[in-house]
């Protein structure tokens, strides 16, 4: 696998891609943000598309859907309301 996160000397160990974040959050006069977010977000936004877990798995390279589980749940309780919004149940009665 290819590595996302590069520098000048290769590519950066997970401690040089917190310290970049940091860095770039204080630049821009935000709050600091984890790289973890990352993930939580691009799960949340894949699973809100209607995109597959069995797809996501493989692309994340997971082995167990208890990842998928652990960054979903952030945003789990918004994804359920949107599909609660957009099967209408109720207006159907």
């Amino acid at each position: 696998m290819k590595a996302l996160w590069l520098s000048k000397r290769g590519s950066l160990t997970d401690s040089g891609v917190r310290q970049v974040l940091e860095r770039r959050c204080d630049d821009a006069g935000i709050p600091h943000i984890h790289p973890h977010q990352f993930r939580h977000t691009m799960v949340h936004r894949w699973l809100a598309a209607g995109g597959q877990e069995n797809d996501l798995m493989r692309l994340a390279d997971w082995r167990s859907r208890e990842m998928i589980s652990r960054y979903a749940a952030s945003a789990a309780d918004e994804r359920a309301r949107d599909a609660h919004r957009r099967m209408a149940l109720g207006d159907e009665l």
